[in-house]
């Protein structure tokens, strides 16, 4: 599963007189499981994720690892596009290393 997924992106920007916004279309390169899964990040619905994570019989351990969304990991491409619910959730069961000091 270390396909690298290509999910076009094609920026439209929208800008009025003091505010500046980017409204962005995605639109799937393919059929493959990594497309679903990219695209499924791009709705900031932790269910469809879920969904597709179900239907594709992946792990979210496995997917957070091998899957990139415009050659990004697909976490670091749902925060940078502002998906950060589908963001926290792929990121939250990743393991913390956790360094404790002993003073004496």
């Amino acid at each position: 599963m270390k396909t690298l997924v290509s999910v076009m992106v094609t920026m439209f920007a929208v800008s009025s007189v003091a505010v500046e916004a980017a409204e962005y279309k995605f639109v799937a390169a393919d059929h493959s499981v990594e497309t679903k899964l990219c695209m499924a990040a791009t709705t900031n619905n932790i269910k469809q994720l879920k969904l597709v994570l179900r239907r594709s019989g992946e792990r979210l351990s496995t997917v957070r690892d091998s899957v990139k969304c415009n050659e990004m990991p697909i976490a670091e491409f749902a925060e940078q596009y502002g998906f950060m619910q589908i963001a926290r959730y792929i990121d939250a069961d990743k393991k913390v290393e956790v360094i404790a000091a002993v003073r004496e």
